[in-house]
């Protein structure tokens, strides 16, 4: 699991002659979306950053410690966190990757949720069959086009030709290759954005996240420092 940094927030400027423009501010690089919790769960966040003002980050911390044990059945996880922000001031328009281990008979099945609070909806990503690939979501439309086989070129009279598309061979994937993809995700995004004319909001150190069945921990994370003035 691996995500940006960057807290933006949205800027309304209107005046009684021109149209309402809103303009998304970088706020912060040093937002934590990417979380572990007990027992090796990881939840990521993407879409609202705030809950009425307040960064989302804060709840979803205040969620893993004072809702969650040690014996929490992670099935029921993508739901307790649903029901929790129901709860908050406001419910945010935001969504949430969740993935862990179940321990079934001798076997550690891998389990994988995508959530949606405002909606209260609960995706199972992980099928009967095992597929391998990645999943992304927030400012993805770089990425789908890095990695989509229907990419089509218009030739401005109704014409349209397939670009080629050589895929990603995830199912080769060694657990390096899956931290250099999720890295090169969010740079590639990160750096297309910089020269693109729209919100910059993806931004600042990336946090990287392993979860395997025996063990979890952080690839990369953010700490606090001190910062001496120059």
């Amino acid at each position: 699991m691996a995500s940006d940094s960057r807290l933006t927030m949205n800027h309304t400027e209107s005046t009684t002659a021109q149209p309402v423009v809103t303009i998304g501010v970088s706020q912060t690089d040093t937002n934590y979306k990417t979380f572990l919790g007990n027992d090796r769960i990881g939840i990521s966040t993407f879409g609202a950053a705030t809950v009425s003002g307040v960064p989302i980050s804060g709840y979803i911390e205040t969620f893993l410690n004072e809702k969650l044990t040690e014996d929490t059945d992670i099935e029921t996880i993508p739901q307790l966190l649903l029901d929790y922000f129901h709860t908050t001031p406001e419910i945010p328009d935001a969504g949430f990757h969740i993935a862990g281990y179940k321990k079934v008979g001798t076997q550690m099945q891998q389990r994988i949720w995508r959530c949606f609070a405002i909606n209260n909806l609960v995706q199972d990503i992980v099928p009967t069959t095992q597929q391998v690939g990645a999943l992304w979501n927030g400012e993805n439309d770089v990425l789908t086009r890095v990695t989509s086989d229907q990419i089509h070129i218009n030739d401005g009279q109704g014409n349209f030709t397939k670009l080629p598309s050589f895929g990603i061979p995830f199912q080769f994937f060694t657990l390096q290759d899956m931290v250099d993809f999720a890295v090169y995700a969010i740079r590639a995004t990160a750096d297309t954005m910089r020269f693109q004319m729209r919100a910059k909001t993806v931004g600042g150190p990336i946090d990287v996240l392993i979860i395997k069945p025996t063990e979890a921990f952080w690839i990369s994370r953010k700490t606090l420092a001190k910062r001496d003035a120059e």
